[in-house]
């Protein structure tokens, strides 16, 4: 990239794309990009010096070296179009990862679910422990200035997305596999047995030397790991893990747990403030990382205890909603699995509560395939309100659309609400204003701008 000067990115907005944007600034490269929003995100890097378009337009690439796309960008963009005209090199977002990743000794993170989580939780614990990583990660902390930073130290952490299939551009030393579920086949010929074997793929891409940390929980992790000419550490509940999870705890406060390191004998008690056994799952996958490279037990303690909740993963938003005594919980998980995750990490810790569901689900192709798994979980829900399928740029697929989940939910439950709009949801919502209720606001779309309606000081 000697003589690449002037970078463009479509789509800069984005959380993987404004984190790569943040580090070529940081390297001095001239940065430019285009989105059709103005958010705090694009506005932070018009901060640091890069030139945003608002609008895509050809001459948005005019005198650029290089160009890079995120997975949402068509190749019919105009700015592509232009680009390829003018003969400007054009590379898709992992591309860039893949070459920002050469500069450090590399984790990659990846997963069907947790991989922001997992990013965060090894940014935190490494920045308290005063080896200042790089990171870009896919969400947001509190108590990180940006999703993205350009360290002195020798790490960085990156999440690996297989949604595309573009993790397989990567070449980490070191990586992380959560988990394995059934999403985004369509990428894969709707075939598990694919996804399981491009993950097997991604493995491969790290050296021998390196290490694969692979939750020893999921049948499908176990699968892809099997004879594995890699290292490999596992971590999770089950007694075949090298790094077993004992003593699993949660309150309204908090998580404490055991994590056993067999090979040693040595048993580590760790305190969070994460809810959800899946989150301990993603806890014990950044302390074997840790572990793995030298953090003593103490720092890895202590730097858990003080990690703060990540945006819209299972937050707390507000312990008194409409004056009442009310908890609101936000969670960006859109796959039924993640659904089902938040729901019962919901009734283990507020066993006495009544919860109310209030679900966006996320592109039509994901309804489509999982249509079955949808109706299934959100029938037993008691009180639910489905807002409107979040698009995401994708047209309707006739026989799964909102309209026809909610019909198959309430054959179950007819109770269930459908709703048109963040307006409509907020004044469903408030028929339930009684003390002693939970309310959980889940998806991907613009959930988070219904959740944000009722953001109060937590008392």
């Amino acid at each position: 990239m000697n003589d690449i000067k002037k970078i463009h990115l479509i789509g800069i907005g984005g959380a993987g794309m404004s984190g790569i944007a943040e580090i070529l600034i940081n390297l001095d490269y001239e940065i430019s990009g285009s989105d059709l929003v103005n958010t705090s995100i694009t506005k932070r890097l018009e901060s640091l010096g890069a030139k945003i378009f608002y609008t895509h337009d050809a001459s948005n690439v005019a005198e650029k070296d290089l160009v890079v796309i995120s997975s949402a960008i068509s190749n019919k963009n105009l700015e592509v179009s232009e680009a390829e005209k003018l003969k400007i090199p054009v590379i898709k977002r992992a591309e860039m990862l893949a070459n920002l990743m050469m500069l450090k000794e590399s984790v990659a993170i990846a997963g069907s679910h947790g991989k922001t989580t997992i990013t965060c939780i090894l940014a935190h614990i490494f920045s308290s422990n005063e080896l200042d990583p790089t990171y870009i990660i896919g969400g947001k902390v509190e108590s990180f200035a940006s999703n993205a930073k350009l360290g002195k130290g020798k790490h960085i952490f990156t999440e690996a997305d297989e949604s595309d299939g573009s993790f397989l551009l990567l070449r980490p030393h070191k990586a992380v596999i959560a988990n394995i579920d059934n999403d985004h086949l369509e990428t894969y010929d709707n075939s598990l047995e694919k996804l399981k074997q491009s993950f097997k793929d991604f493995c491969l891409r790290t050296p021998f030397q390196g290490r694969i940390f692979a939750n020893g929980d999921s049948p499908e992790v176990l699968e892809v790991i099997e004879n594995l000419p890699r290292n490999v550490s596992l971590f999770g509940f089950s007694e075949n893990n090298n790094f077993q999870v004992l003593n699993f705890t949660q309150d309204k406060d908090g998580s404490n747990f055991v994590l056993f390191d067999k090979e040693n004998n040595k048993e580590m008690s760790f305190k969070t403030n994460m809810l959800g056994k899946h989150n301990i799952l993603n806890a014990a996958a950044a302390i074997t990382v840790s572990l793995d490279e030298g953090i003593s037990y103490e720092g890895i303690k202590q730097a858990l205890e003080k990690f703060i909740v990540i945006e819209r993963r299972f937050q707390l938003i507000s312990e008194n909603v409409f004056e009442k005594d009310i908890i609101l919980i936000d969670d960006y998980g859109h796959h039924p699995e993640e659904l089902r995750v938040s729901i019962n990490t919901v009734k283990e810790v507020w066993p006495d509560r009544e919860m109310l569901v209030v679900f966006q689900p996320h592109r039509y192709t994901r309804t489509k395939a999982l249509f079955e798994d949808f109706v299934s979980i959100l029938s037993d829900c008691k009180n639910l309100i489905l807002m409107e399928i979040y698009p995401a740029s994708e047209e309707p697929i006739k026989g799964y659309e909102s309209e026809d989940l909610i019909k198959q939910i309430k054959a179950k439950n007819s109770k269930a609400i459908l709703v048109n709009g963040i307006k409509e949801a907020y004044k469903e919502m408030q028929k339930f204003n009684q003390d002693n209720f939970i309310f959980l606001t889940q998806g991907a779309g613009n959930t988070s701008a219904l959740a944000a309606k009722f953001k109060t000081q937590v008392n």
